[in-house]
């Protein structure tokens, strides 16, 4: 299994969005969106809650199952 910060970023570039954008929508900097996908910063649970539910509209649950979209 993947680790969820790369996860997130395939998730994210998979759909063609922007770091900025999803930075922006969650309210964090675009550089601290690229340190928490890099995994130079770990990502809490609350932080994975927020990137996917406010960011991206899905339950955090996707990746953590076999149908991740």
């Amino acid at each position: 299994m993947k680790a969820v910060n790369d996860m997130l970023r395939d998730y994210r570039t998979s759909r063609g969005i922007t770091q900025t954008f999803i930075a922006k929508k969650i309210g964090i900097q675009p550089g601290t969106l690229s340190a928490l996908e890099s995994g130079r910063v770990k990502i809490s649970a609350d932080m994975l809650v927020k990137i996917c539910v406010v960011g991206f509209g899905v339950t955090p649950q996707i990746f953590f199952t076999d149908q991740f979209p």
